[in-house]
């Protein structure tokens, strides 16, 4: 019977060494030496990642599904509002605009390892991160977050937006995907400082760089809604969740 030590080498070896089954077949190159850096780590390698995408994609059922729907147009850069346009022009189904964030799951040696790795997410501006935990003692910490953005764009083939609110759509979803580059960058430099930083040296430095990120954002807020907004909780931003897998 292999001991934790043995058997999560060996699982981190079969991960490393199958097939990328996603869609792309690779990582994505805005994340490449973050995903490499994490797999070179001791107590760490990464099963699935995204560095963070705008598409446009369509789906012929009310419910929209990103299984079975086609892909109109998608891109990990800077989108235009006319490469937008051009895709759904022949489009005959119900076409979506989408930014989706970053978002990576990481396998854990032990829990402490995923509590250590949680909080350099949460601090790095992740706070919809969390850790799951399988019946069989796999530990997986998604560093994910909530900064996302979904718009319908056609209904039937019937485009319902002009040209100018789709520019106005690119332009958000770009601002998001520039502020998610931002993020992915706190996060690698947070979990180098990880790996190389005592604990407790560590803990201080990321509780501070949380408040000075949860502070930039409720200013932000502030200034586009004219409203004060209440701190958060930190302790509501750590949570785990148990599945079965």
């Amino acid at each position: 019977m292999c001991d934790n030590n043995s058997l999560f080498q060996k699982q981190k070896e079969l991960c490393l060494s199958g097939i990328d089954w996603s869609r792309k077949g690779s990582v994505d190159g805005p994340i490449t030496e973050v995903v490499e850096f994490i797999n070179g780590s001791e107590n760490y390698f990464t099963t699935s990642s995204c560095s963070g995408r705008i598409m446009v994609f369509e789906n012929s059922n009310d419910v929209v599904q990103k299984k079975g729907c086609k892909w109109l147009y998608t891109t990990h850069e800077s989108a235009t509002g006319e490469l937008v346009m051009d895709s759904i022009r022949n489009a005959t189904g119900n076409a979506v605009f989408k930014f989706e964030p970053f978002v990576l799951h990481v396998q854990c040696k032990l829990l402490e390892h995923a509590q250590k790795l949680h909080s350099v997410a949460v601090a790095s501006g992740f706070r919809n991160s969390g850790i799951t935990v399988g019946t069989k003692g796999k530990i997986i910490t998604a560093v994910r977050s909530t900064h996302s953005m979904e718009v319908p764009l056609s209904d039937n083939g019937n485009i319902l937006v002009s040209d100018q609110y789709i520019d106005f759509l690119v332009k958000c979803a770009n601002e998001k995907l520039e502020e998610n580059f931002n993020r992915i960058e706190r996060f690698f430099t947070n979990y180098k400082d990880m790996i190389n930083s005592p604990d407790k040296q560590l803990e201080k430095e990321l509780k501070k760089q949380q408040k000075k990120q949860l502070k930039q954002e409720q200013d932000r807020l502030k200034q586009k809604t004219g409203l004060d907004t209440q701190d958060v909780d930190d302790d509501n931003l750590n949570f785990f969740c148990f599945d079965e897998t």
